[in-house]
């Protein structure tokens, strides 16, 4: 069954699976940003990843390629993952689907 949009939860869950080093660098970097802030961007730490995997030796082709829709469900899984950064991200209320 297709997803009904682009940035879906259910897309996400596929994306995230394709993609699993991106979550775990999503997790590494939150993790070190919250031992110092009380809360934080999760647009920062993609651009973050986006730059270690820039810098890091990947030729382009290899390079994450991250799109900023899936932003919010990264942060959300992070949040759900560890409970005791729940608020650690500002989210707004999401529509189920969007960005066909």
């Amino acid at each position: 069954m297709k997803p009904l949009g682009k940035f879906t939860d259910e897309a996400f869950e596929i994306y995230k699976d394709k993609h699993p080093d991106i979550y775990k660098l999503f997790v590494r970097f939150a993790l070190q940003i919250a031992s110092r802030r009380k809360y934080y961007s999760a647009k920062a730490i993609f651009h973050r990843i986006r730059w270690e995997s820039a810098v890091s030796g990947a030729d382009e082709e290899n390079e994450f390629k991250i799109s900023d829709g899936f932003i919010s469900h990264y942060a959300r899984q992070f949040m759900k993952d560890y409970p005791q950064y729940k608020n650690f991200f500002k989210t707004r209320n999401r529509r189920v689907t969007y960005h066909d």
